[in-house]
């Protein structure tokens, strides 16, 4: 997976340096090209700027339209800073976007019409343990997304010295995979592999499930072995419990600085939306998830 376009979610929040330095160090891996988003959302009218007009009187109507107008030009003069030393210091390709309306959909809408390989967005609810928890927009995002989506938390990204990721052998976390590997290749960055084994509960098929087990714990091998191959040390985990679980808990064991998980899907009419495993690790996680799709 090669992430040649990075639309960064920027909303000017306490997050907000740790969500540029983490995304401007993945543009760095991939020689990626930057656009920086700001979304002026009101949240006073919950309804479209035209449909708010017949409601007020001419004067309060203007001073809402002075108001999204100020806050357009001071977003717009704040990303172009932001951009402009991103393009000097790193040598790196930024631009940057102000739009008005739905945070979430504008940034979605925008992705996909931009054909980005990449989402970088924060997360901003904090809980009585210091814990970063997505916040509502940050949700939609990282479900509703059709391509991949980094969700920084904690301090973000300023290197990767070790990466987990989750594995169950399907396409999608194969993947993740072949992301974290690419990844680690820059860097020289450690993978911890982790699988989710949930078969031993059928206690009436001990015979079949400790085939099985052997099997995937032959293929994991090899896996591994094939990583070293190509000078990448890897090492691999196999933890008897739900996969958002075993993710988490290797989480807290290994303390990696990035988790990869692939995206299982299902088609709805307009969106794709986000299997509950992966959307359970980015919930919880205190480090930063990459969560990977395929466009």
């Amino acid at each position: 997976m090669q992430f040649k376009k990075i639309l960064v979610g920027v909303d000017f929040s306490d997050s907000t340096q740790q969500v540029i330095r983490s995304a401007v160090y993945i543009a760095k891996i991939f020689n990626s090209e930057i656009k920086l988003v700001h979304v002026v959302e009101s949240t006073i009218f919950p309804v479209a700027i035209e449909e708010i007009e017949p409601l007020v009187a001419p004067e309060e109507f203007k001073e809402i339209i002075q108001t999204i107008e100020k806050l357009v030009v001071s977003a717009a003069q704040k990303l172009e800073e932001i951009a402009e030393r991103i393009n000097r210091e790193e040598g790196l390709k930024a631009t940057f976007l102000v739009k008005t309306g739905d945070i979430a959909e504008e940034i979605l809408e925008l992705s996909e019409q931009g054909n980005f390989d990449l989402i970088v967005i924060g997360a901003h609810k904090q809980t009585h343990i210091d814990s970063l928890l997505l916040g509502n927009e940050a949700e939609k995002i990282v479900h509703k997304a059709r391509t991949s989506v980094l969700v920084v938390k904690g301090d973000g990204i300023s290197e990767i010295k070790r990466i987990l990721c989750g594995y169950d052998f399907l396409p999608n976390s194969i993947e993740a995979l072949e992301t974290a590997k690419e990844i680690a290749k820059k860097v020289g960055a450690e993978i911890d592999i982790i699988h989710a084994d949930t078969e031993e509960g059928f206690a009436h098929f001990s015979h079949i499930y400790e085939a099985v087990l052997e099997k995937k714990i032959s293929l994991l091998e090899e896996l591994k072995k094939t990583l070293e191959k190509e000078g990448i040390k890897a090492e691999f985990k196999i933890i008897k419990k739900e996969p958002a679980e075993a993710i988490l808990e290797a989480v807290e064991q290994f303390k990696p600085d990035l988790v990869v998980v692939g995206k299982r899907q299902r088609k709805d009419i307009k969106r794709f939306f986000l299997g509950t495993i992966a959307m359970k690790v980015v919930k919880k996680s205190p480090v930063p998830v990459l969560i990977v799709r395929k466009r």
